[in-house]
């Protein structure tokens, strides 16, 4: 099978829909379902109540620009770090009963602003993200009072044991915490629901600020929230193409960051290999600094970023594969020029599969053995009486209103078909698809000379992903028609779409500097307009 198809065919099945063999009803497009746990906004309301509506007005016409070093040049100028807080609480309330895009609410936020505004007044400022409103994607563990459900009514009341790594980070780096955002239940192998991801029990449907186009994938509330102005940044997570796709399909910046440059401590897993946390913001600047805030490294992204950074620098276009996909076409063009504009030089590249990856199937038992040997083994520590896929899907059936709500075929498809694979032949598969995907990308580089390959979307993701190689989306505007959605027969016209760069391992700096430059030349991000 040529690389387009199995691309495509992998990049629909685990950001978009599953293959024939696993598709199942789901409710219409309109429908969503009652969250399990209302947002509680009582903590905040003689606050909000407080707030003068030209104070609101002013924030929200400098935040709709603004990155993150412009809102640490205002706090530094008087700006409270409660005052931002409080707008973005002010805009959840406002839209996010239409947007699903957060699970729960932090309610400590404004405990963290303020405690954020004495240390600044002190004369202490922790970092870039001093007094920034952050949301998590809620398969991050959180200690009390938040909960970490991954989106499953099982876990609905669960609080975990600690802080994850990540996490730890952030707040020692001053970042406040607003809430959980709402995810594909259980990093998307449950049900894809009638838009393409978002969907849990927990916290319903997330719904595209754009219009009613898909949200992409498993991170859907990361990107969606991030979108519609519901926090500065969030952290989003991908197994494979679960964070690029959303951050694509709603107009935003979004970072896979390589294998092992942020911590999976105290990340809920589906394929411990493939999973990695990365950051979700409207500009590169902005996630170039979250990465900073939360990566295991001393790294300083930001001052990598220059708007030369591509000039002279050889791209792998990988064109083949985006253009067979209808619609593209044109996008990409826009692309090509943007990149040329920035002083780089193109050069055509191909992903040639291992022959042995003859199709989607290894990679499609590779998902089913995550399922049963990762993702579940997390399950049955917080649940003991729940140890496996069927007896998880036995739970499920007894309350489907509340518990699988969009479906669960997907769930159980998927186990039934790795349900012969071993611990051991699960890790050694994992390790071949790996070294497969990872000598396929080297290849491409090789072969066009590029210092970083230019894909579309999440078409590529099964590659980069599986190899842990890092990869960036940024924003190219609306689409006409066509892409995935139209593909699976759903509304794009009008839709978000995204570039995306794959780099090499160890160049996630490199990367961020390549996606700045082009950032830079195309400005093409597109804010939505809410009602």
């Amino acid at each position: 099978m040529r690389a387009t198809r199995l691309a495509l065919a992998l990049s629909l099945f685990l950001a978009a829909a599953p293959p024939a063999a696993f598709t199942q009803t789901v409710t219409p497009a309109a429908a969503n379902v009652p969250r399990l746990r209302a947002l509680d906004f009582a903590p905040f309301e003689s606050a909000l109540a407080a707030v003068k509506p030209a104070d609101a007005a002013d924030i929200d016409a400098f935040v709709q620009t603004a990155t993150i070093p412009a809102l640490q040049a205002a706090m530094a100028a008087g700006l409270p770090a409660e005052a931002l807080t409080l707008y973005f609480l002010g805009r959840i309330r406002s839209y996010d009963d239409g947007l699903r895009s957060y699970i729960e609410l932090n309610p400590n936020a404004l405990e963290e602003a303020r405690a954020a505004d004495k240390l600044r007044a002190a004369g202490t400022v922790l970092g870039p993200l001093h007094g920034i409103p952050v949301n998590l994607k809620d398969n991050i563990e959180t200690a009390g009072p938040m909960h970490t459900t991954v989106g499953s009514e099982l876990l609905l009341n669960d609080i975990a044991a600690g802080d994850a790594a990540l996490l730890r980070k952030l707040k020692a780096a001053g970042a406040v915490i607003l809430g959980k955002a709402n995810l594909s239940e259980f990093a998307g192998v449950v049900a894809n629901g009638p838009l393409i991801g978002g969907v849990s029990a927990v916290g319903g449907r997330t719904t595209n600020p754009h219009g009613n186009f898909p949200t992409g994938g498993s991170s859907s509330g990361s990107a969606v929230s991030t979108a519609a102005r519901l926090t500065v940044v969030s952290v989003g997570t991908e197994t494979s193409g679960s964070l690029v796709a959303p951050a694509a399909w709603n107009g935003v910046v979004g970072m896979k960051p390589g294998r092992g440059v942020v911590s999976g401590q105290g990340v809920a897993p589906l394929i411990l290999n493939n999973d990695s946390a990365g950051p979700i913001g409207r500009t590169v600047t902005d996630v170039a600094i979250l990465l900073g805030g939360m990566d295991e490294s001393d790294a300083d992204y930001l001052a990598g970023l220059k708007v030369d950074a591509l000039d002279g620098v050889t791209v792998g276009m990988l064109s083949q594969a985006v253009v067979a996909v209808e619609g593209n076409g044109q996008l990409w063009q826009g692309v090509a020029a943007s990149l040329a504009a920035a002083g780089a030089r193109l050069r055509p590249a191909t992903l040639v599969d291992d022959p042995d990856w003859a199709g989607p199937g290894p990679f499609t038992v590779y998902l089913g053995g995550g399922i049963r040997h990762d993702m579940m083994p997390y399950v049955a520590r917080r649940h003991p009486a729940i140890k496996t896929v069927d007896e998880l899907a036995t739970y499920n059936a007894k309350d489907p209103a509340a518990r699988i709500p969009f479906g669960g075929e997907l769930l159980s498809s998927l186990a039934a078909g790795a349900k012969d694979l071993g611990e051991a032949d699960f890790r050694a598969l994992g390790a071949w698809l790996s070294r497969a995907a990872a000598n396929t990308l080297d290849a491409a580089f090789r072969a066009s000379g590029a210092e970083v390959l230019v894909s579309f979307e999440n078409v590529h993701s099964p590659y980069y992903a599986t190899a842990g190689y890092p990869a960036i989306t940024v924003p190219v505007g609306l689409r006409r028609r066509g892409g995935m959605a139209g593909q699976l027969g759903l509304a794009s016209d009008g839709m978000p779409a995204g570039v995306t760069f794959i780099g090499k391992p160890g160049q996630d700096a490199r990367l961020l500097a390549y996606a700045y430059a082009f950032e830079q030349a195309s400005s093409l991000r597109v804010t939505p307009t809410l009602r």
